[in-house]
């Protein structure tokens, strides 16, 4: 009876991740998120220009790299005491909205449909929808091929329950190839005002560099037109149709049940966001305290002392153990076992991400149309609230975010100000401090600057949303939130634990964004 399942390399996420559960009977009693990497941008700043942290830090990941520009330029308009005016405040948001829209579609298409979805029903198609011909007829040929990985990235694949529903199945497969050219004109988009996406260049302290023009708001239009059709059909049918199709996954992945989010997408005056922020610990709603958030590396493969409850800019180095201490760690059953660190809120495990949103805005009850739409989707799936913090929660929370930010970009290109400069300059602040907070797509994000008497960066810290999800065990031995998700989960098939590979990928894991 195996009794361990590693898998490594998880694949259909952004960077390198391992990890390793125990079992019992065929259910998880531990588990061990490992990010194999390391990169060290963050302390790579310091001695530079505070003005290079925007530019510099989007290069911790190519998928998110708009909530590190945001962040950023947040946290140097925080030490310099400015924010955006309304036409900037608008450009940062139609460039942050457009890029999470991007990114709700390729998570769910691209990452995690194959989970649910059976590929192979394309193999019996007789209709006459010439995508499903072309790709019926590419897939059989390379099955027939001598290929080591044939029809990649749809297979191989784990052999278990899928989808049985068939019209489902084709559907979702037609509208997979439906959304590669969506997400290509979300990223035009993107660009329109970002002036390139990935890493776009024009969101700076003090607002957006663009200046936008009649004719880029009119193509601006045309494109999200398109895309809000598809985001409110073919996008909201399926994830609702899979949601109904795998009730069980409202009751797996769980975790810590702790969810944290950052004030998110203000109004054009840089205030009333549409996501609040704040911290659901025990079912108990609270408003955020920054004070409360800490970080560990007793179980990370850094060196530093004291290597418990530092608070962010408390430590200008991070110090890497070396090659005999990193083999001599991985052989003790409590030894440092990951690159990423642990943060935590008071102590407290918590996850991030698009559930954290829902749930807290929820509670807060700051926005009124989030919570007609939590309460239209609960009765149309038949969940409660309390359901939210699970595999299917997860997907499900995507598109209540992607729908009302839907909203906020619409509003905000039919409100934004052509040939006007959505961009206020100031000089760098000397001898401060200042923290950015913003929601990526998969959670929340901070950076924290400090700078020297020479308008320099004297230190620099991220700590971003996957840096929260997929953090080792602290000191006190807590496991970190995918790690506690794992916990307790059967396994029908230990040679196919789709079970696990369901639950990772329901929270979009960057470990590249997490070892930054």
């Amino acid at each position: 009876m195996t009794n361990q399942i590693v898998v490594d390399p998880m694949t259909r996420i952004e960077g390198h991740l391992r990890f390793v559960t125990r079992l019992e009977d065929q259910v998880v009693t531990d588990a061990h998120c490992t990010a194999d990497m390391f990169r060290g941008i963050e302390k790579a700043l310091i001695g530079h220009d505070a003005r290079v942290a925007q530019q510099v830090t989007q290069r911790v990941c190519g998928v998110c790299p708009y909530g590190h520009a945001e962040a950023a330029a947040l946290a140097l308009e925080d030490a310099m005491g400015l924010k955006p005016n309304a036409n900037g405040q608008r450009l940062r948001n139609l460039i942050v909205g457009t890029y999470h829209l991007q990114d709700y579609l390729l998570h769910f298409y691209t990452l995690c449909a194959l989970d649910f979805i059976d590929i192979t029903a394309v193999l019996g198609y007789q209709g006459r929808d010439t995508a499903l011909l072309g790709l019926r007829d590419w897939v059989t040929r390379e099955i027939a091929s001598a290929k080591v990985f044939p029809a990649s990235p749809f297979l191989p694949r784990y052999e278990a329950a899928y989808c049985r529903d068939q019209t489902l199945n084709l559907s979702a497969v037609r509208h997979y190839l439906e959304a590669l050219p969506v997400m290509a004109s979300l990223h035009r988009m993107v660009a329109l005002f970002g002036a390139k996406a990935p890493h776009p260049v024009s969101i700076e302290a003090g607002g957006v560099t663009t200046i936008p023009t009649l004719e880029n708001i009119a193509q601006f239009r045309t494109w999200l037109k398109a895309a809000a059709a598809f985001i409110r059909g073919p996008f909201q049918d399926d994830l609702v149709a899979v949601a109904q199709a795998f009730p069980g996954y409202f009751k797996e992945g769980k975790g810590h049940g702790n969810l944290l989010s950052y004030p998110f997408l203000p109004d054009a005056n840089g205030e009333h966001h549409a996501f609040a922020g704040g911290a659901t610990i025990a079912g108990q709603y609270r408003p955020l305290d920054l004070n409360r958030i800490t970080e560990d590396s007793v179980r990370s493969f850094y060196s530093d002392q004291p290597d418990r409850d530092l608070k962010p800019l408390s430590s200008r180095t991070l110090t890497p153990i070396d090659w005999n201490q990193f083999q001599a760690e991985r052989e003790k059953p409590d030894g440092k076992y990951s690159w990423s660190r642990a943060p935590r809120y008071g102590g407290e495990v918590m996850e991030v991400g698009p559930v954290a949103r829902v749930v807290n805005t929820y509670h807060a009850g700051t926005n009124p149309a989030l919570t007609a739409m939590v309460n239209q989707f609960n009765g149309a799936v038949g969940v409660t609230l309390a359901d939210y913090n699970s595999v299917m929660g997860r997907h499900l929370s995507r598109l209540i975010n992607a729908l009302l930010i839907l909203e906020r970009v619409e509003r905000d290109i039919e409100e934004l100000e052509p040939d006007r400069l959505g961009f206020v300059e100031r000089a760098v602040p000397r001898n401060a401090r200042g923290v950015g907070l913003t929601e990526a797509t998969r959670g929340a994000l901070a950076h924290w600057i400090e700078t020297d008497d020479q308008g320099y960066i004297s230190n620099y810290e991220l700590i971003v949303p996957t840096t929260w999800n997929i953090s080792p065990r602290d000191a006190s031995g807590k496991p970190g939130a995918v790690e506690r998700m794992l916990i307790g989960t059967r396994i029908a098939d230990p040679e196919n634990p789709i079970e696990l590979t369901r639950i990772v990928r329901s929270t979009d894991p960057c470990i590249a964004c997490s070892v930054h």
